[in-house]
């Protein structure tokens, strides 16, 4: 794909940011480096350094660094200026070291309703003979978190040190669990801040969020899902095509190769939305039962993530494996080895939503969804808040299937679903004519030498 200058750059381009400053020290006041920002001028390495460093070691006040979000919300960033607040972050914690061996790899997605792929890919990738220490997050708002969905397993822990980590990974090929406090602890600081003070929304700092902890790993490849439409936090394509390419040229800079798919996230991701109920739709999909979009998804990542580490093999061999034991095995031992029961995993009590009417089902107001199980119980609004992670939805159609009267269209479970359902038909759209379904994929962003 030609690269298409982002829209922050291209403010740049038209002189918002019209002067990089050089005449200032690594000691300039940080107030002085607010005001630089604020006014749309370029920062050096030396002064993004330089606050992150003042700000971890608790030398720059809250209140300083939101405002210095604040205008790089306004401003934006340089694609230089995002490498150095990336290499700042990641700099200020540890990196993960890896004796000489298989190809460490890696995949992020940028969240978004009933996405449960992670839960295939980390262990269908393991099955292929390469490591993957997936270090994942929780989710906040509409968007859901892997771990959310790994600790609906009875006992199992996400909280793992470095040490522990890279054993689970030598042993398993695989694991998923959060940020130890080695890692980008800067990055942990500052989202704290940004999700508090609006400006959680920056393209430059969600970049340097994500890549600050995927390049912690130390991985050859990553390959990046950023997710696009009303169930994830990146609304239209220009803004999911912007985040993926900057993704993309950080990661150059960081001599790591690196992919970036985007895809549609205007309705579910399979059928199940809530934690517990998505794990129940992984292990289905490992026994070649999993909603057609979800394994296409996790299919596809994998083998184009294989192949930018210099794999060779094809689209059949990645399919073959999803269902034949091999990832199943990868998935039930690093469960184990990270104290999970399958064993008592629970499953949903379905209340179904019956169609009233035939026609097509025309759209679905994914963020509706979303918010709607947050108000079941089963996401947070705030980041302490505590989840029930029994409560799901389900949604089995897709965007342009049909529907007849009296059929299952949707379901709750929940200790009291009545209201809720009510609240699930009015996220459904149906429509009388025939509806074209929505494509799953719908961009890719590639380094400029593949």
């Amino acid at each position: 794909m030609a690269q298409v200058p982002p829209r922050q750059l291209q403010r740049a381009e038209r002189g918002k940011v019209t002067r990089l400053v050089t005449n200032a020290s690594y000691t300039t006041p940080p107030v002085e480096l607010i005001r630089l920002k604020r006014d749309g001028h370029a920062l050096t390495e030396s002064q993004i350094s330089q606050l992150i460093t003042q700000y971890q070691e608790h030398r720059l006040l809250d209140s300083q660094m939101a405002a210095f979000a604040m205008a790089t919300c306004v401003q934006g960033m340089t694609s230089d200026e995002t490498y150095y607040l990336t290499k700042a972050m990641l700099n200020s914690g540890t990196r993960l070291a890896w004796p000489p061996g298989p190809a460490v790899v890696d995949k992020h997605s940028t969240g978004g309703v009933g996405d449960k792929a992670s839960l295939l890919i980390a262990p269908l990738l393991a099955s292929f003979g390469v490591r993957v220490p997936m270090i994942s997050g929780r989710g906040l708002g509409i968007t859901g978190g892997t771990l959310d969905k790994l600790e609906s397993i009875p006992q199992f822990n996400t909280s793992l040190s470095l040490n522990e980590l890279q054993e689970i990974v030598n042993s398993t090929g695989c694991v998923i669990a959060g940020a130890t406090e080695q890692i980008a602890p800067a990055d942990r600081k500052l989202y704290g801040l940004r999700d508090v003070t609006g400006t959680v929304a920056s393209i430059p700092l969600i970049t340097s969020s994500i890549l600050s902890k995927k390049l912690a790993e130390s991985p050859d490849a990553l390959i990046f899902d950023v997710k696009c439409g009303t169930g994830t936090s990146m609304q239209t394509f220009e803004e999911a095509q912007e985040l993926a390419e900057m993704l993309v040229q950080t990661c150059v800079r960081f001599n790591v190769k690196a992919k970036a798919i985007i895809t549609d996230m205007n309705q579910p991701l399979g059928t199940a939305i809530g934690n517990a109920a998505e794990v129940r739709e992984a292990l289905l999909s490992f026994a070649g039962s999993g909603p057609a979009d979800l394994v296409h998804l996790a299919t596809t990542f994998v083998f184009e993530l294989l192949t930018l580490a210099g794999k060779t093999l094809t689209y059949q061999d990645v399919a073959d494996n999803l269902t034949n034991g091999h990832a199943q095995n990868h998935f039930e031992d690093m469960v184990a080895k990270q104290g999970g029961n399958l064993c008592q995993l629970t499953s949903p009590n379905w209340t179904p939503l019956i169609a009233a009417e035939d026609g097509y089902l025309a759209r679905v107001n994914t963020g509706a969804l979303g918010a709607l199980l947050v108000r079941m119980g089963g996401g947070r609004q705030l980041p302490e808040d505590t989840l029930n992670t029994q409560v799901s939805l389900a949604v089995p159609k897709k965007v342009g299937d049909s529907i007849t009267r009296g059929e299952v269209i949707g379901a709750v479970s929940h200790p009291a679903p009545e209201a809720y359902l009510e609240q699930l038909r009015e996220a459904l759209q149906i429509s009388a004519a025939p509806v074209d379904p929505r494509p799953l994929i719908i961009g890719t962003v590639i380094q400029n030498d593949q």
